[in-house]
């Protein structure tokens, strides 16, 4: 299978998934569910280990893929 097809096929998944009444309702549901249920300090946690992490995805990505030269 190509690449195209599998990105294809999941775009028609996500596409149709988001269309579902109930991941509707938990994603319009969600901002309200997480700011009771998660403190500030947990946030702000979350926020500098998701930093960290995409610093380290990119120092890796920098290292696997040698940079191009004309972008």
């Amino acid at each position: 299978m190509s690449a195209f097809n599998v990105a294809r096929n999941a775009f028609f998944v996500a596409l149709s998934a988001s269309r579902h009444p109930m991941v509707r309702n938990a994603i319009r549901n969600a901002p309200r569910i997480a700011g009771e249920l998660v403190s500030e300090d947990n946030k702000r946690a979350a926020l500098e280990a998701t930093k960290r992490a995409a610093r380290k995805a990119g120092e890796l990505s920098a290292k696997v893929v040698p940079p191009n030269r004309y972008f």
